[in-house]
């Protein structure tokens, strides 16, 4: 399944986080954001795949929040999160 451009921006994003590149300060600080301005765009290229997003990126990250995990720990459910999404197996299109 082609993934569009703001699937994309969400993806590389997350990705620069869990591998390490971004603290989880500025992390923090731009995810909800971005999901605002982008969420929207990534339903009309894939309603798929925007519910794929948001079940596992997203509640990784409500659920990671929530429980005020320490950095490494929310790093690590944030990378389990964005090995789901990628997943062939996990929904079945």
């Amino acid at each position: 399944m082609k993934i569009g451009k703001h699937t994309a921006f969400m993806l590389e994003f997350v990705g620069e986080f869990v591998s390490g590149e971004m603290s989880r300060q500025f992390f923090d600080l731009d995810y909800s954001g971005y999901c605002i301005e982008h969420f929207p765009f990534m339903e009309r290229e894939s309603t798929k795949l925007a519910r794929k997003f948001a079940d596992t990126i997203d509640a990784a990250y409500e659920l990671g929040s929530e429980q005020n995990l320490s950095d490494k720990a929310f790093r690590k459910r944030m990378k389990d999160a964005l090995r789901d999404f990628n997943d062939p197996y996990l929904y079945d299109f």
